[in-house]
């Protein structure tokens, strides 16, 4: 099975796009000038099958998408993109008894994880989310007292990070 001859466009569907897309930002033109693209802010299990009717592309951002709604798919639908590092969301079984492939994007977050992981070590070396936590139920002992007791702190000044 092939995809769409040069003659005929792919037909694409986006299920839950605001997942993708949530501050407006992302730039649809490649998809566009690519296939024709039909793109819902959010689908639910109930609208899926319906919604697919005629893709030959399923784009996905985390949504589940379990074996009963693949085996619902029609014949066009060629490949279920999850637009994430990951797939553990779509059942790979189904996916080939359908002939259906599968593809992800393993490294869209490289960078943003790495800030994350720095953030995390910013974090948990100075007992950020217990203040935090202890803050919110209203108690000052850390703010009235010149060291932060039993929680643990850090510098992570001449530390190696990796």
């Amino acid at each position: 099975r092939g995809f769409a001859g040069a003659a005929s466009r792919l037909k694409c569907v986006m299920l839950n796009a605001a997942r993708l897309d949530f501050d407006g930002r992302i730039d649809w033109g490649k998809v566009k000038d690519t296939a024709d693209l039909t793109s819902y802010d959010v689908s639910n299990d109930a609208e899926i099958v319906a919604r697919v009717q005629g893709a030959d592309v399923v784009m996905n951002k985390e949504y589940p998408i379990p074996a009963e709604l693949i085996r619902q798919f029609p014949p066009s639908v060629k490949l279920i993109a999850e637009a994430g590092t990951g797939y553990n969301n779509i059942d790979l079984d189904a996916c080939r008894e359908r002939g259906i492939s599968l593809c992800n994007v393993p490294e869209y977050t490289t960078e943003a994880m790495g800030d994350y992981a720095i953030t995390l070590v910013l974090a948990l070396s100075c007992s950020l989310a217990p203040q935090m936590k202890a803050l919110a139920r209203g108690d000052r002992t850390y703010m009235r007292q010149c060291h932060l007791g039993t929680l643990h702190h850090f510098e992570i000044q001449g530390k190696t990070f990796g």
